[in-house]
């Protein structure tokens, strides 16, 4: 049978490659001979098919006529004519032919052969040229596996990075990462700013092929390579070494042409395989995104739902980090064609579970909406810890629904937690206001100042809120009946911080103490104790707060203070009052003569600035000129009257947020910044609280003359909502006189305005008092730092029963004078302490004595309560007790049990704090404080932290509990 002969089931003898046109050319360049200015045929063993261009240069610059010739009388021909033959013209540009032919060397004439280059048909190793070509000693072995790669290298020599490949071997990863980043674009993109330049090298990881793919242009590159280049790429990518199953899902997107929607298809993976549940639903889904892939999956069989889960959090996990840089240029369009993708494949089910869609968002605040109205504590603490856990909860627009949720998850738990509605003294109503009452304002002004826009969560929140009104109104009631008894009887303060006593009390010790501090008074006019605990958690962060009473009231420990208002509670009467430091009604102009004459100043200038003193007559300075004196001074004290927050009230609610923060109030920030730099004795305080109008509605004034939207003179029938005030406090519209005050939060007598005050509601009467130094200045003779005052309720994270225990018994009761005792109050260390203030609670409007003083209690040990129960797990496990025993020096007694019930309790506290607590000496807090993080951070896990302020310990309690199993 002939060679010619073949049949339908025959396979024909392989013949010689085709060879392209930079294999061609790279060889010419790797033979030196051929560039010598000479004539040069150059015969190549070949497919004789040429497609490329007639001539062309060679790297190294000759040029080169390229011909395919099938035939031996061809394959003479072409010699003949290029070396001369009978063509005696000259010489002829390009020099070097070379011919692609499949002959045999037997099959030419051996005297024409032995003119051409090397006297024979030369057989072109590819690898051999890519070898010469970048200039490598040897070829990876496996690299040489990889057949298609030798073409395309060589295709791509000149436009590779070879900086260094000389006189070694080309590794595989090296040379298919360089090519792989040239197909890709990479560098280019790299040049352009397009890509991170750091993220260069041979490893090409999913976040620079995702990156890559959103690039204009990006992933056409890739399909536009040819089929051997593409799929030898692909496979590459695909490695665990290189992009992984990001490679191979990427890879075979773009080769179905979707790979432009390959980031926005990884979300929907996430939803569909790595966070959605099982279901036929879902099932079909997954059947329809799996036809993205067109006919060519990156997997087989059960590997493929593994494959897409880990494509799937890869994707989500890159565009979280988009949102968190703020790269919503990039982000929002990949979220937007997702949204798509997950209506085209029907995954509406399982879009909630997506960390990073809208749908995923909005599923998780229903899902609150729901927790909240089941009042199921541990669904919502779940619930909460999902909707953090999303990426769009960072989000500036929607951080403010976030905290919506937290405030009204923290007065859910304070409606649990079943607050005592007994208030028996106006000192215990002012000082529950500070430490409970206050921060439950703060969340409820949180919720009604935005509601939000799923019907589910708005009704829960309804529901919250009218709960907490209720509750709020019944308090206000119990507190202004007290305050009239009170008032009416002409009470002395006594140990209850007052306005007019503030002065004697708080600063005058400042400016009699050793250490000649000076005083910045700085009174915010309108802020209530919920302000308070809104500025003051953040001015804890670069500030320490210290109680200036600490000293006059051991028993009760350190605390952040309150004082009662002069009633009513207007600017006029209690401000004035307090610059005075007698109860009186005036104006600014007797606060400025009257605050620099107290004796306590000791000849030193002492100046009070008010909203028009503030005002600079140059560009370039925050103050005026007088008050930037008086900052200057190193004698002298200030005290600014800042009106941000009692202007605002008069003409707008606060929408949205609900929040105030130090930059909000005019000069605050730079008044602080004033007072670190002299090193000033900070005190911010105000002249009033106040109430936000949220659902108030206009009641009668009777006979009586308006004095204030929430006041009047006496005269007709006293409503419920309304209670009449007489005795030495009032001081409107003259000394001991007598009002009626609105003691709801939702009355009021004038046209309706943003917020009120002038009333007798909790809010109104309590005046916060913020005393502040700086980290690591000395305070005054009796101030001790205080610790965090958030009530036990507000930590979402903590699991403790926040149950306020019963108060202590009383002392008995003569019968001529029924007492109620004094309020107990359960600090977060557990420490039970006597209440802030002891002011009688009387039947009638006599004078009463004071009640007779409780003895000091013992400190107690930590042997109740959710925090107690887990240090008690905590010291009896054995990572702890092989911990203590590589302690140089075991701390004795329980004060180490003391200290981390104490930190477990309050998250955060001062090292001076948390040596207090554990009955160790101030001095040596900060050792104290590096034995308990020696003790628990096991293993290098940061456990117990030190803050960058060096006095401020942070406790992780997720990370104790997992690291001591727990």
């Amino acid at each position: 049978m002939s060679e010619t002969a073949t049949s339908d089931t025959a396979v024909a003898p392989a013949g010689p490659p085709r060879l392209p046109a930079a294999t061609v050319a790279q060889y010419v360049a790797s033979r030196s001979a051929l560039n010598d200015g000479g004539r040069h045929v150059l015969l190549l063993r070949a497919a004789p098919v040429w497609d490329g261009p007639a001539a062309l240069r060679a790297p190294n610059g000759v040029r080169v006529w390229v011909t395919a010739v099938p035939s031996v009388l061809g394959v003479h021909e072409q010699i003949l004519r290029h070396l001369g033959g009978n063509d005696k013209t000259g010489p002829v540009d390009p020099l070097v032919l070379v011919v692609l032919t499949d002959r045999e060397d037997t099959e030419l004439d051996p005297a024409l052969l032995a003119r051409t280059y090397g006297r024979r048909i030369r057989e072109v190793d590819n690898w051999e040229v890519v070898r010469a070509a970048f200039g490598a000693q040897d070829i990876d072995a496996r690299l040489r596996a990889e057949k298609w790669a030798a073409e395309a290298l060589l295709g791509s020599a000149g436009r590779l990075d070879r900086a260094g490949l000389g006189r070694r071997v080309l590794s595989r990863d090296e040379a298919l990462g360089l090519l792989a980043r040239r197909i890709l674009g990479l560098d280019e993109a790299a040049e352009a700013g397009l890509m991170d330049p750091s993220a260069g090298g041979e490893r090409i990881d999913a976040v620079q092929l995702l990156r890559w793919t959103l690039l204009p242009g990006g992933p056409q590159r890739l399909a536009g390579a040819r089929a051997a280049e593409r799929r030898g790429i692909g496979r590459f990518l695909g490695e665990p070494d290189q992009a992984g199953s990001t490679g191979r899902c990427v890879a075979a997107l773009c080769e179905a042409g979707n790979g432009s929607d390959a980031l926005a298809f990884a979300v929907v993976c996430a939803a569909l395989w790595a966070h959605g549940s099982g279901g036929e639903a879902v099932f079909r889904a997954r059947g329809r995104a799996e036809r993205f892939f067109g006919e060519r999956l990156p997997g087989k069989g059960e590997e493929l739902d593994e494959l897409f889960a880990v494509f799937g959090r890869t994707g989500e996990g890159y565009v979280r980090s988009l949102l968190e840089r703020g790269e919503h240029r990039l982000a929002d369009p990949v979220l937007a064609r997702a949204a798509q993708l997950t209506a085209r494949f029907g995954a509406e089910s399982v879009a909630g579970a997506s960390l990073v869609l809208q749908s995923g968002l909005d599923a998780r605040f229903t899902a609150a909406g729901h927790a909240l109205a089941a009042q199921d504590r541990a669904q919502l603490t779940q619930v909460l810890g999902e909707l953090s856990a999303h990426a769009l909860a960072g989000e500036a627009q929607t951080l403010a629904r976030v905290e919506r949720v937290r405030m009204a998850a923290r007065l859910r738990r304070w409606l649990a937690s079943a607050p005592s509605a007994e208030i028996p003294t106006v000192a215990a109503g002012i000082e529950r206001q500070m430490a409970e009452f206050g921060w439950v304002d703060r969340a409820l002004e949180h919720l009604e100042a935005g509601g939000d826009e799923d019907a589910v969560l708005a009704a829960a929140y309804d529901t919250v809120a009218r709960e907490v009104r209720s509750r709020r109104q019944h308090l206000d009631r119990e507190f202004s009946e007290r305050l009239a008894v009170w008032t009416a009887g002409g009470t002395p303060p006594k140990s209850l911080l007052t306005v007019e006593t503030f002065l004697e009390r708080v600063v005058a010790p400042i400016t009699s103490t050793s250490v000649g501090r000076r005083v910045l008074l700085l009174v915010v006019d309108g802020m209530s104790a919920a302000i308070a605990a809104e500025l003051g958690e953040e001015l804890r962060r670069g500030w320490a707060e210290f109680d200036p009473l600490a000293g006059t009231a051991p028993e009760s420990g350190p605390v952040r203070r309150a004082m009662a208002a002069a009633l009513p509670t207007l600017t006029t009467v209690s401000r004035t009052s307090l610059f005075a430091g007698a109860l009186m009604k005036g104006d600014q102009g007797d606060e400025k003569r009257i605050f620099p004459q107290h004796r306590f100043w000791k000849n030193a200038p002492a100046a009070v600035f008010h909203k028009e003193d503030l005002r600079s007559e140059e560009t370039g300075s925050p103050f005026s000129g007088a008050l930037s004196a008086a900052l200057a001074d190193e004698r002298g004290h200030v005290a600014v009257v800042l009106n941000t927050i009692d202007d605002r009230l008069a003409k707008e609610q606060k929408l949205g947020d609900g929040s105030w923060a130090v930059g909000e109030v005019g000069g605050l920030a730079p008044l602080l910044r004033a007072a670190r730099a002299s090193g000033m004795t900070v005190l911010i305080t105000s002249d009033h609280g106040h109430i936000v109008d949220r659902h108030g509605e206009r009641v009668e004034a009777g006979s009586g003359v308006i004095g204030s939207a929430r006041h009047r003179t006496p005269g007709g029938p006293v409503a419920e909502c309304e209670v009449e005030l007489s005795g030495p406090r009032v001081v409107w519209p003259e000394p001991d006189a007598a009002i009626v005050a609105l003691r709801d939060h939702d009355s009021r007598y004038t046209a309706r305005k943003a917020g009120y005050h002038g009333g007798a509601t909790l809010a109104e009467v309590t005046i916060p008092v913020l005393a502040l130094l700086p980290f690591g200045a000395e305070p005054p003779r009796g101030w001790r730092e205080v610790s965090d005052p958030t009530p036990a309720w507000w930590h979402l994270d903590t699991e403790a029963d926040v149950r306020e225990p019963a108060s202590p018994a009383a002392p008995p009761a003569s019968a001529n004078n029924a007492k109620k005792p004094s309020r107990r109050r359960t600090q977060q260390s557990g420490e039970a302490t006597l209440g802030l203030f002891d002011i009688d609670q009387v039947a009638v409007p006599e004078p009463q004595p004071e009640p007779q003083a409780a003895a000091k209690p013992a400190r107690p040990t930590p042997s109740g309560g959710p925090a107690s129960d887990l240090v008690r797990q905590l010291t009896a496990s054995e990572l702890y007790q092989a911990q203590l025993a590589l302690l140089a020096r075991k701390p004795r007694g329980d004060a180490v049990p003391r200290a981390l019930t104490a930190l477990v309790e309050a998250g955060t506290l001062s090292m001076t704090a948390l040596a207090e607590r554990a009955g160790q000496p101030a001095a040596r807090a900060a050792g104290f404080a590096a034995t308990l993080a020696q003790l628990l951070n096991h293993d290098g896990a940061p456990i117990l932290e030190i803050l960058p302020d060096n006095r401020t310990l942070r406790l992780n309690r997720t990370l104790l509990r997992t690291q001591f199993d727990l």
